[in-house]
């Protein structure tokens, strides 16, 4: 699946779940390390949760046969083996390795399984071994927490068949050659002087994009016009004089961004000259293994989805494994809440079929919220070859819509949104996309050093 072409649509839909999830029954925080499955708290008997490096640590054999795993031990190594899937871990050792239909991926960790002297149990990194088999692992600090989500529990039995039809068209069409894009963005803002403590705001900006991807790599070039942020980015417009206030003007209606990203080699480059302090070249990077590890996803995974078909399943599960908990008493029932939004907005039996076209409404009203996202699948012979979505939403005064859409040619998105007249905003963005022989230009330009980014993420448990 082309990077142009991944989570078609799936913005809006997180946008909606953000908003409907509700509470968990509470339960009383515990003394010491607790580990939370599916809602549930886990029971340990002679070998309890164990806290070291900065990582949550858990008896292997409990653990895992809580999940509902085959486990073995044969000297220092240990294995797990469930839905196909084994996990090898070695005793002392920070490299694990994951075998699936026959593919064998190695997982390096920060911290290694060990025996504990007392208890003489193996003890596994609750994080590394539970996401291993695609669940998510939050921490909740607050009740000392470890939670586990089964990712793949939530999913069920809901089908997306639909779904997999547009994805495997998108890919049929675009899996020979590298696909170039064009497009152009419009933007509109306003923020009324409450906000902004003196004038109001009311700005414009424009632009557009060019670039080029391949199934694991892709360059992306803007050319932006925010000559009217000027008076904003000037701080107080009265200090600088009409030479100064016109220098940054220009200097705001010509900027050019410029984004670099290989998923092989797990690079980011990020090109932005107005960021740039002395002696900076402007290009920033970041290591897109250390993110996605510090941030809970599975890098393989992704790569393997941008490199093969991927199924509307894939997609959700990466979704809901990328959802952060923090609280235990809610956890769960957020991911749940989630899981049922994706299957009301995706899942076969959300959609009726009329002529060529297949549609699935979804609508909830919740604390004075109602929100209604509407889906459409065109289909042509037995392809689905394009996919609409137009969202709405208002609560206590407030507005939002968008509507999208895509196919294998164009991808289309228009928002707006009315916070009650204090701030408002209409954003388009239009790409149009065609095969090309060319390549994305993926590394540094020559001579040119990078100021690397670190956004401090680390995982608790």
């Amino acid at each position: 699946m082309k990077l142009r072409n991944y989570l078609p649509g799936l913005g809006a839909a997180l946008v909606l779940t953000a908003a409907l999830t509700g509470s968990a029954m509470a339960a009383e925080a515990p003394a010491g390390i607790s580990v939370q499955l599916d809602g549930k708290n886990l029971t340990f008997t002679d070998a309890v949760p164990q806290a070291r490096d900065n990582r949550t640590f858990l008896p292997f054999r409990a653990v895992f046969e809580a999940m509902g795993a085959v486990v073995t031990n044969d000297g220092n190594v240990i294995t797990a083996t469930r839905d196909g899937k084994t996990l090898t871990m070695t005793v002392g050792s920070a490299t694990a390795t994951l075998e699936e239909n026959g593919e064998t991926t190695t997982i390096t960790m920060d911290v290694a399984p060990y025996v504990d002297s007392t208890t003489w149990r193996t003890y596994v990194p609750v994080r590394f071994a539970a996401q291993a088999f695609g669940c998510n692992v939050g921490w909740d600090q607050e009740a000392m927490t470890a939670v586990i989500v089964d990712v793949d529990h939530l999913l069920g039995d809901t089908t997306y068949e639909l779904m997999d039809n547009y994805f495997a068209y998108l890919q049929t069409q675009t899996q020979s050659s590298n696909q170039s894009m064009t497009g152009d963005v419009d933007l509109s803002l306003f923020l009324d002087s409450s906000l902004t403590g003196a004038e109001d705001v009311d700005m414009a900006v424009t632009g557009s994009l060019t670039g080029v991807s391949s199934q694991t790599a892709a360059q992306v070039k803007m050319d932006l016009d925010l000559s009217d942020l000027a008076g904003l980015a000037a701080g107080d417009p009265a200090s600088m004089t009409a030479e100064e206030l016109k220098a940054l003007e220009e200097t705001l209606a010509n900027l050019e961004l410029e984004v670099r990203m290989d998923l092989d080699k797990g690079t980011y480059y990020m090109y932005l000259p107005f960021a740039a302090g002395e002696g900076e070249s402007g290009w920033y990077s970041m290591d897109l293994n250390g993110l996605f590890a510090q941030s809970g996803l599975d890098m393989a995974q992704l790569m393997t989805m941008a490199q093969q078909n991927i199924t509307m399943s894939d997609v959700l599960r990466q979704s809901l494994s990328a959802i952060e908990i923090t609280d235990s008493a809610t956890g769960y029932a957020m991911l749940t809440q989630s899981a049922d939004v994706f299957a009301k907005l995706y899942g076969d039996d959300a959609f009726t079929k009329s002529g060529n076209t297949y549609t699935a409404t979804y609508t909830e009203s919740a604390d004075g919220a109602d929100i209604t996202c509407t889906t459409t699948l065109t289909a042509q012979g037995d392809d689905i070859v394009s996919m609409t979505m137009k969202m709405s939403a208002t609560a206590e005064g407030m507005e939002m819509g968008m509507d999208m859409t895509a196919s294998a040619a164009e991808s289309n998105v228009a928002m707006t949104m009315d916070l009650g007249g204090l701030i408002t905003l209409d954003l388009s963005v239009n790409m149009d996309m065609s095969a090309t022989t060319q390549l994305p230009e993926i590394a540094l330009p020559a001579g040119v050093n990078a100021t690397p980014i670190d956004l401090g993420i680390s995982p608790a448990a």
